[in-house]
């Protein structure tokens, strides 16, 4: 018998639904889940701890058995990355294949 997680607040990164206390986002994703159905464009812009990794690892989820999903972070590159162009694309398809 599996032994029930206690909830607690998480303040920083990712919250897991099933382990962190946190606003319900159903209403939020299902309206995303549309948009990306319709193949429209959207952007997740918001300040600091106000949800947008965990917003996009819900979707992830919720999309994953019916869409090949990519998950690309660029918050680890050095900032002489984005100084060159040439560099920046092959990084980015460096990381589009370890991805794949």
């Amino acid at each position: 018998m599996r032994k029930k997680i206690k909830k607690h607040f998480n303040t920083q990164g990712l919250c897991v639904p099933l382990k962190h206390y946190m606003v319900d986002i159903a209403d939020k994703l299902s309206q995303i889940i549309e948009l990306v159905e319709n193949e429209e464009y959207f952007t997740i812009n918001r300040p600091r701890q106000y949800g947008k990794t965990t917003t996009l690892y819900m979707l992830e989820k919720a999309l994953q058995k019916e869409y090949l999903i990519i998950s690309l972070s660029f918050e680890g590159l050095d900032d002489t990355i984005h100084k060159d162009y040439k560099v920046f694309i092959k990084s980015f398809l460096i990381m589009w294949q370890e991805q794949l």
